[in-house]
């Protein structure tokens, strides 16, 4: 008999729906990690301090490629250099 092997599904997560689950033992959602970088948590280790993550909690090897997609941007959301949006943008979020 053969070994199934399941490979875990790359989540485009730049594209991702707000309700996408990145850990769902703690129900942690993009939309939470998102929301403790508008907070002003930037950092892997604080975002999972403060959604009360470990590394051993499945979904959080994602959150660093989250913050690479979504810090820049919100950041620069922020400083107002960010014009609203992808489309048309000139800026180098990705």
């Amino acid at each position: 008999m053969e070994e199934m092997i399941l490979e875990k599904e790359k989540i485009d997560w730049g594209r991702a729906p707000a309700d996408t689950p990145v850990c769902i033992e703690k129900e942690v959602y993009l939309r939470d990690i998102v929301q403790t970088i508008l907070d002003g948590f930037e950092t892997p280790e604080e975002v999972m301090e403060e959604l009360s993550l470990t590394a051993e909690d499945a979904g959080s090897e994602e959150i660093p490629a989250i913050l690479d997609i979504f810090v820049p941007v919100i950041n620069a959301w922020k400083s107002g250099s960010c014009g609203m949006g992808c489309a048309g943008c000139t800026g180098s979020c990705h």
